[in-house]
C-alpha cells in the first residue's frame, strides 16, 4: 500500500524551501530573521491555498515546490512592500 503525502507533508516542504529562498534572495537568516519569518508565511498561505482550490496537486513534487518558492519570495515582497510603505 502507497501512502500518499499529507499536508503536513506539503506544509514542511514550504517551510523549508522558504529557509532556502531567504538565504539565496536575502543573504543570512540570523541577520535578516524578520524576511525569514515573512518567507516562511508566504509559503504557509501558498500552501494552504494549493490545498483549498487545486487538492490534487498536494503530492505534486513540481507544483509543490513551485509553491513554496512562489510563496516565500511573495511573502518577502509583501514585506519588503509594507517597509516601503512606513
Amino acid at each position: 500500500m502507497v501512502q500518499r503525502p499529507t499536508m503536513s507533508d506539503l506544509l514542511l516542504s514550504a517551510i523549508f524551501t522558504a529557509f532556502t529562498m531567504v538565504r539565496v534572495l536575502k543573504g543570512r537568516w540570523l541577520h535578516n530573521p524578520q524576511y525569514l519569518a515573512s518567507g516562511i508565511v508566504g509559503a504557509i498561505v501558498a500552501a494552504l491555498l494549493l490545498h483549498a482550490f487545486w487538492p490534487a496537486a498536494d503530492d505534486d513534487l513540481i507544483v509543490g515546490g513551485a509553491t513554496g518558492i512562489f510563496g516565500s519570495w511573495a511573502g518577502m515582497a509583501v514585506f519588503d512592500a509594507i517597509l516601503g510603505l512606513a
